[in-house]
């Protein structure tokens, strides 16, 4: 019996590519580093950040110098450019009626601020990052969302839009829920792990049905 449903965050619940990519080229602009093209900045998003800066810009003072004022960046633009799949809030509520518990495990080192600034924080009170642990593909973060909602890996899924999101699932002992609103189709997320596909969240509640 599924007892809850543990969600990644960006392009699974939020389209946050545009305010990515944005957030990015003002980093850039200060930092006299190359502009990027939405289409790129797309295909990272996922990644420990940390990476995704290095492939777009080579080694650099990342974790001293980019990382950090990227988040001051978004904070002072109020992380504009991030909002919620029209799907998101009327599926998430539809699993909190049934009594579903709900979390988010991201790639974010500390994704509270926005998922506030999402206008989701009231519907997940667990929100976990990986400050302080093994970024995905690594099972931590979904350990530490589940830990929080005192369930076990036996009673979860995990639903998230990339192949790191279905190898983490699998890594964490999970049911892996893979959903076509990012950058991969069904088959390359069943290739990539997941046990069950859809093509929004919109079809998450009765999939859990059927599963049940």
């Amino acid at each position: 019996m599924i007892r809850g449903v543990v969600f990644d965050f960006d392009l699974t619940l939020v389209d946050s590519a545009r305010g990515i990519c944005e957030n990015l080229n003002a980093l850039a602009a200060e930092k006299g580093l190359r502009s990027l093209a939405l289409a790129e900045v797309r295909k990272t998003i996922g990644w420990a950040l940390t990476d995704a800066m290095r492939s777009f810009w080579g080694n650099g003072p990342v974790d001293d110098e980019w990382l950090p004022r990227y988040r001051e960046l978004f904070e002072e633009r109020h992380y504009a450019g991030v909002v919620p799949f029209a799907e998101t809030i009327p599926a998430v509520t539809l699993l909190k009626q049934r009594g579903i518990l709900v979390a988010i495990a991201s790639n974010r080192l500390s994704p509270a601020n926005i998922v506030q600034a999402a206008g989701l924080a009231s519907f997940f009170p667990v929100v976990a990052g990986i400050e302080g642990i093994n970024a995905k593909p690594a099972p931590d973060v979904i350990f530490k969302a589940l830990t929080e909602m005192k369930i076990r890996t036996s009673e979860a899924a995990y639903v998230g839009d990339s192949d790191i999101d279905m190898a983490t699932a699998v890594n964490a002992a999970v049911i892996g829920i893979g959903v076509t609103t990012g950058n991969f189709g069904r088959e390359f997320l069943v290739r990539s792990g997941a046990s069950y596909t859809i093509q929004s969240l919109a079809e998450l509640p009765h999939l859990l049905e059927v599963i049940e």
